[in-house]
């Protein structure tokens, strides 16, 4: 007999993939107002200045999860690789990754992590490692774990009732299903993660494609239909008793076309220069906000004691914006006020210097020297610049999970490496392999590399002229002697 639980109810339209198909339960999680949270959380926070049309929510990105999990775990259903319960937990998975996100998703993360572990921080600067000199921020994008958005998802459908009931009603572990979107139910069910936190999964697919269509940027062209049909559910001789998702070797071109194309979507949308100078001086001030009490809340515990409450639905970028404006009216800090100014009026930090390597041992030596003044010799940047006003972002972009070749020989199966790098099957030997141990892939070869560039940045100070070809040539000049 079917499962009930998986009977359609309704259709929601979608431009990417037309019409959602919706259980019972799942309409009941999307109807409740913590989840309609999400609408007001934009996929790709402050990218809508660069790329307009970059409006899309959190809330309709669930739903496309939702929908290619449906294709996916209906594909290994008919093949008799999954049950229907298993169907119905990673359908509600998929639905509810991304509810713990916050104001201007990762980069709120970074925030709420950073103040986690800098409680004592005074001041919206970060101090540079072993150096007394304070300079504006330090542009990167990595962030402890403290704040993960996964993590405080897991927590919110474990404690907010509304959520919990619904889950529990239709005989589900809050606790499970919240392990299975973190990724920590890897060790008993390695598929679960797979599907849902890997290189290849539900999530990565749906923001390629769906930011590719709201960016105009064509790199989501993925073939979709294909790709599902090649999944399939198969033991790994060498992880006795354990069950992988892996893909048929005969398909493996489809998978790296897609990621290639997620390769260099983030090198043309996420990483755009402009999107990280904004997103450099937004995070500045968000730190303020939060350290500085001005904010909806402060603290990660001010959040968990929340998620039942009327007050946790206005936790989303369009309240965050508000309180920009309050804390700019009122407070008495000059950098801030200024920082405000320019995100108001678009005026993002001018990059003044920018270089790129692809290296697979060590990088070259211009980047590393650069690299090391930058961390560990400030003031010689600041004296070429003229000002303690800029900033920098070092970012390293991968094409899979496994960067060195040698990680594979471990097959270690509790390694978040190896869970979440790509598995190919050969139905001809019945073997299993890792694309990035393939060495006639064009993905194991460049999986050995590390591409990763260096940008620096400087904030324009009213009334100043500054000779932006003169930094250039000193910072030039500075790594090349």
């Amino acid at each position: 007999m079917a499962d009930e639980r998986l009977k359609i109810v309704k259709y929601i339209n979608d431009p990417v993939y037309g019409g959602i198909a919706i259980t019972q339960m799942e309409l009941e999680i999307i109807d409740t107002p913590i989840f309609q949270r999400l609408r007001g959380l934009r996929q790709l926070a402050r990218v809508n200045f660069v790329f307009p049309g970059a409006e899309h929510s959190r809330y309709v990105h669930s739903l496309g999860v939702l929908y290619i999990m449906g294709l996916m775990t209906e594909h290994l259903l008919k093949q008799g690789m999954l049950t229907e319960d298993d169907v119905v937990k990673m359908r509600a998975a998929a639905l509810l990754h991304d509810i713990g996100h916050y104001p201007l998703s990762h980069l709120g993360e970074s925030v709420y992590s950073y103040c986690k572990d800098n409680q004592n921080a005074n001041s919206i600067v970060q101090l540079v490692e072993k150096n007394e000199k304070k300079h504006l921020y330090e542009m990167s994008s990595s962030y402890s774990k403290s704040a993960n958005h996964e993590h405080l998802g897991k927590y919110i459908i474990i404690h907010n009732q509304e959520i919990k009931g619904i889950l529990e009603k239709y005989g589900l572990n809050p606790e499970e299903i919240g392990e299975i979107f973190t990724g920590e139910y890897g060790s008993r069910n390695m598929v679960y993660t797979q599907l849902l936190h890997s290189s290849l999964d539900a999530d990565r697919l749906d923001y390629l494609l769906r930011d590719s269509y709201q960016t105009g940027v064509k790199y989501g062209l993925v073939d979709l239909q294909y790709l599902v049909r090649l999944l399939m559910v198969v033991e790994d001789s060498d992880l006795p008793g354990k069950k992988v998702l892996a893909c048929n070797k005969k398909g493996q071109h489809v998978v790296e076309h897609f990621l290639m194309s997620r390769y260099f979507h983030y090198s043309q949308v996420i990483f755009h220069k402009t999107n990280a100078a904004f997103e450099g001086m937004v995070k500045c001030m968000y730190i303020k906000l939060v350290q500085s009490g001005n904010f909806l809340y402060n603290s990660l515990e001010e959040i968990h004691d929340s998620v039942n409450d009327e007050e946790f639905l206005k936790f989303n970028d369009s309240f965050f914006e508000v309180s920009l404006k309050e804390y700019y009216d009122k407070a008495n800090d000059e950098e801030y006020k200024r920082l405000y100014e320019m995100y108001r009026d678009r005026i993002r930090p001018k990059v003044i210097f920018e270089i790129k390597d692809l290296y697979e041992d060590s990088p070259s030596q211009d980047f590393a020297v650069l690299k090391w003044e930058l961390k560990k010799n400030p003031d010689k940047i600041t004296q070429i610049i003229g000002s303690d006003r800029w900033g920098y972002q070092i970012v390293p972009i991968t094409i899979e999970k496994i960067h060195n070749s040698y990680k594979i020989a471990e097959k270690n199966a509790d390694s978040e490496d190896l869970r979440e790098a790509v598995k190919l099957y050969d139905p001809d030997s019945g073997k299993i392999s890792y694309l990035a141990g393939d060495k006639l892939s064009i993905v194991s070869k460049l999986a050995n590399y590390k591409s990763e560039f260096i940008r620096i940045y400087v904030l324009e100070e009213k009334g100043k002229k500054y000779d932006y070809e003169k930094m250039h040539q000193e910072v030039k000049a500075l790594i090349t002697s």
